[in-house]
């Protein structure tokens, strides 16, 4: 590895592109690799050269590369507004969409880059976009800027990215994208930024360069590009896009990254007047541009194998370029080593302002695969390449790499019309550590996102056949995972192998329907994570064979239960996991609490291990124990203790005539149908407006039950020999505070809402007295968890139970209460224990969840995944009518906001976006954010206006800018309207 005067080299560890032919990396090392020239005519779509009368016919061929739809836009995904997505120019467009391919190409999730020191460098000059902005009469702001592309559009990628580093456009004719790389390459040695983004666009929307170049006699008379061929007399324009993604190479190493190259160093000089003119090539300004990078470089110019030059067919640029080369690559090389020099412009033509970039894609993938692509069109050299001895000859075959034992070093150049000269030195990456294939796991989890149902579909058949080839799942599902963005549409699959997964991929991709067990999808259409409450059931959910499959599977549970029992043996005498592992049932309240309190803390365990941090803990009767452990109120000896003594207490005390019953009825309901037994029976626990459980003495609870079940009420005595939540555990008082005073409970890091107090508790007040109104008093349990969705914020209850307890009790709180939630079990009676936590981790992330990829394959490695599949839609001036906002007609009335619900309202502000954003209602969410909308503080300005208008309310712009949705804001301006009216 070289490591250039002591700096690290740079690192390409992404890249995408659009260039003639070739839809991405792949296609176009095909094109290269096939000897294929892509070089077509102008489309008419474009411009008509025929039309244009009197120029010079003779050179006026009409050849070119092209890229195939410059129209469409996946508007949506960027959270562009169709607004403004007409008046942007294709140029900004297209590299939008390269610039998240490059990002996805090196692992890199964007949300990963959210205020960290990234730095953008972009190439783009005028497309001519603007003329026919202009031609239909669009001259607004947004117009403006959609057509300022070259300082516009690198603050566009900052902005949508959050990034802090430097951020600019650069410009030097034909070696703009390659000066780009260079300033990159500079900021990076020089530590002013950490990751560079490089982009660069070239696209031919309007005929007059094209004109202009072909009366300076400066095109190909043949339509081919003849670098090397005497028979060169100039070249053929194309259009192109890409990006790359650069950092130290160092640093990729550590992150795991595919590197395709490293620069090793670079130099940007000028010809000054060696060219005898600004526009003509001088020989000496390209031998000092030449013996600067590779003294920047710290490699010997006869080091180097391969040059991609800039290599247009010119007839002054040709001889220039290569008769600099040939006496540069010379200097200590042995006679008969000849250096190959080459370039991408036979192929796909001259891209201009990014043939930097596709030259040093090209030369990437040469390195990479130390396979030289063959450069076209070569029938006779000129004679700065005939003998006597020459240091360079023209790469006219493909072939291997020369000189095997070494590794590969290569230039590449790229000249300006201005005078600029650039050149890169660039080495290939040092080779892999060999990784250690991953054990086998029972079962994996693969998660995919997208922006857009239809793009979900799609990846999903995308990758069903990635998996078809039967890729390593571990390193599949790590880089799925960990090495992507999650975005709103979600979707996980869960299975044992590649076969499984694909199968679930494709009845997704098929049908858009999913089981919620192997096949879960779901979407977050929310600017926040959903609110996780962790809920801890109490007595119940016990079954014979629980915490088996999990203790031999699951490392994490079983270390933590391991830790519990141990606890629970110096308390007891016994172990929870020798009573999981044993064979006959657990029947003692003393074996059952202690042992499911262990379970509980486990489980808890492993979902933190993989990354789903509580908001908020719930716990229900002795379910707050492991809670308050989990929290780290209490240690594990402590829960340990309150567990184990309060439940031996429990099973001395059995025997007696308490009992309890689950019935389904609300509160009141319940209040009402103890009537006159009140003295005897209490309403001991409140699950949900729909459930509650009695408890008290058990003739009288019989009597109180007896009528509800010839009713038809659900009924179910509850399998305990004692009343809990009730006044007959009054006895138990003395004796449970005096076994806990030695409790030393702490402030917790996790926040707890008591159902016992019906608040949240900061930790120290989890004390011997606590503990015994816990037994003593009700369970509010339906309060504790209504309290949590009150403030609108969409919540995940994930129950921390062999067995789901709560779940229908939280569901009914949640439709009742019209919440934004839902819930998860973490594990089913009778099921396969592992199987069960994978398919509810994979709910977690459908809900919005963000899972550490990273924990759950430690042994996992990055490899390439299927590209985002963008959902398209025309945008060009002819259809600018239909992205025009319509005229606002004559208010009538102003409706009375304080008569409106907060889905009327909603639909009212909806309404209005809809209008000034130029969105189709039925696009319009209620839920999702203004800004992903594309509502930017121009608009937001035409927004605020409108509502000033028709609804007669102020909104400050700045609440219109930020996380609210239009949901937030009918919630917010109702609220305003009623306190006003009162």
């Amino acid at each position: 590895m070289h490591k250039s005067n002591g700096r690290d080299p740079v690192a390409i560890v992404g890249a995408s592109c659009r260039l003639p032919g070739a839809q991405d990396l792949g296609q176009l090392w095909e094109v290269l690799t096939e000897g294929r020239d892509v070089i077509g005519t102008i489309p008419h779509d474009r411009f008509d050269i025929e039309t244009n009368h009197g120029r010079r016919r003779d050179v006026l061929r009409g050849a070119g590369g092209y890229l195939d739809d410059i129209t469409g836009f996946d508007a949506r995904f960027f959270g562009v507004s169709p607004f403004e997505a007409v008046r942007l120019d294709p140029q900004q467009r297209v590299l939008l969409e390269v610039t998240w391919e490059a990002l996805a190409d090196a692992g890199i999730p964007a949300e990963s880059l959210a205020g960290t020191n990234t730095a953008v460098y972009t190439s783009l000059l005028s497309s001519g976009y603007w003329d026919l902005l202009r031609g239909v009469g669009l001259y607004d702001m947004h117009a403006a800027l959609g057509a300022a592309v070259s300082g516009i559009f690198p603050g566009r990628i900052s902005t949508m990215l959050d990034l802090r580093g430097p951020s600019m456009g650069v410009e030097a004719a034909c070696a703009t994208s390659l000066l780009a790389v260079h300033v990159a390459c500079r900021a990076l040695w020089s530590g002013e930024t950490d990751l560079a983004i490089v982009g660069g666009a070239n696209l031919q929307i309007v005929p007059d360069l094209y004109f202009s170049l072909a009366d300076a006699g400066v095109l190909s008379s043949s339509g081919k590009c003849m670098f090397g061929d005497v028979r060169g007399d100039g070249y053929v324009r194309s259009e192109g896009v890409a990006s790359v993604i650069l950092k130290p190479l160092s640093r990729a190493l550590r992150d795991g990254d595919r590197v395709y190259a490293t620069i090793l160093g670079s130099s940007c000089t000028h010809d000054g007047r060696t060219g005898g003119s600004m526009v003509a090539p001088g020989l000496e300004g390209h031998r000092q541009m030449l013996r600067s990078a590779y003294l920047d470089a710290g490699v010997s110019p006869c080091d180097v194998g391969y040059v991609e030059a800039h290599g247009p067919g010119t007839r002054a640029g040709d001889p220039t370029e290569l008769a600099a080369l040939d006496a540069v690559l010379r200097e200590g090389r042995e006679e008969g080593d000849r250096c190959l020099v080459g370039s991408v412009k036979s192929n796909i033509g001259h891209t201009e302002f990014v043939a930097g970039l596709a030259g040093l894609l090209k030369t990437a993938l040469a390195v990479r695969h130390r396979t030289i692509p063959a450069t076209l069109h070569v029938e006779e050299p000129h004679e700065v390449l005939r003998e006597p001895y020459r240091a360079v000859e023209l790469a006219t075959g493909i072939q291997e790499w020369p000189r095997p034992d070494r590794p590969a070093v290569a230039g590449v150049s790229s000249f300006g019309m201005s005078g600029t000269n650039i050149h890169l030195v660039l080495s290939e990456a040092p080779a892999a550590e060999e990784r250690t294939a991953a054990a086998p796991r029972p079962v994996y989890v693969l998660p995919l996102s997208a922006r857009d149902p239809q793009a979900l579909r799609e990846l999903a058949a995308d990758y069903a056949d990635l998996l078809d080839g039967e890729p390593e799942l571990e390193d599949l599902c790590f880089s799925a995972g960990a090495r992507r963005s999650q975005l709103d549409r979600r979707l996980a699959v869960v299975g044992p192998d590649a076969a499984s997964l694909a199968a679930s991929l494709r009845v997704f991709s098929e049908s858009g329907l999913d089981d919620g067990r192997s096949l879960v999808a779901g979407e977050n259409r929310v600017a926040r994570q959903p609110r996780v409450v962790f809920v801890f059931p109490g007595q119940g959910a016990q079954w014979a064979g629980m915490g088996r499959d999990l203790l031999a599977r699951e490392p994490v549970f079983a270390w933590h239960l391991h830790e519990c029992a141990k606890a629970v043996e110096a308390e007891l005498g016994y172990s929870p996991v020798d009573v999981l592992l044993g064979e006959h049932p657990m029947t003692a309240v003393d074996e059952i609490q202690p042992t499911l309190w262990a379970m509980q803390v486990a489980l808890a365990a492993v979902w933190r291990e993989w990354g789903i941090e509580p908001d908020l803990l719930i716990g229900h009767s002795m379910g707050e124990i492991a809670a308050a452990v989990v929290g780290g109120s209490l240690s594990v000896a402590d829960g340990a203790a309150v567990a184990c003594r309060r439940a031996r207490l429990l099973r001395e005390a059995g025997g007696s005539d308490g009992a309890m019953w689950a019935v389904a009825l609300g509160e009141q309901d319940a209040y009402q149908a103890i009537g006159e037994h009140a003295g005897q029976v209490c309403v001991g626990v409140v699950n949900s407006r729909y459930a509650t459980v009695l408890s008290g003495e058990a003739a009288a609870l019989e009597r109180v039950v007896e009528p509800l079940r010839r009713r038809g009420v659900f009924c179910r005595r509850v399998d305990v020999d004692y009343a809990s939540h009730a006044p007959q555990v009054e006895p138990l008082r003395d004796a449970l505070l005096d076994t806990l005073s030695g409790l030393k409970p702490a402030r917790g890091d996790v926040p707890l809402h008591s159902s016992v107090w019906g608040r949240l508790v900061e930790g120290e007040e989890l004390d011997a007295r606590y503990w015994f109104e816990n037994l003593r008093l009700p369970v509010r349990f339906a309060d504790a968890a209504q309290s949590v969705m009150d403030g609108g914020r969409p919540t995940v209850f994930i129950e921390m139970s062999p067995h789901p307890l709560l779940q229908s009790c939280l569901e009914d709180e949640i439709q009742a209460g019209g919440a934004r939630g839902a819930v998860i079990s973490s594990l089913e009676r009778a099921e396969p224990e592992a199987d069960v936590l994978a398919a509810a981790l994979a709910k977690a992330f459908a809900l919005g969840c963000r899972p550490a990829w990273e924990r759950l394959h430690p042994d996992g490695g990055f490899v390439p995944l299927p590209a985002y599949r963008w959902q398209r839609r025309r945008f060009w001036p002819d259809s600018a009518r239909s992205a025009q906002p319509p005229e606002p007609s004559p208010v009538v009335s102003r409706p009375d906001l304080a008569g409106l619900s907060e889905a009327e309202l909603a639909a009212s502000v909806a309404r209005l976006a809809a209008q000034v954003l130029a969105v189709p209602g039925h696009e319009v969410g209620v839920d999702v954010p203004l800004a992903h909308l594309g509502l930017d503080s121009v608009l937001a300005t035409r927004f605020r206006d409108r509502m000033r208008r028709d609804l007669g309310v102020d909104v400050p712009i700045r609440n219109l800018l930020g996380p609210s949705t239009l949901l937030d804001l009918a919630t917010e301006l109702r609220a305003a309207r009623v306190a006003g009216a009162a």
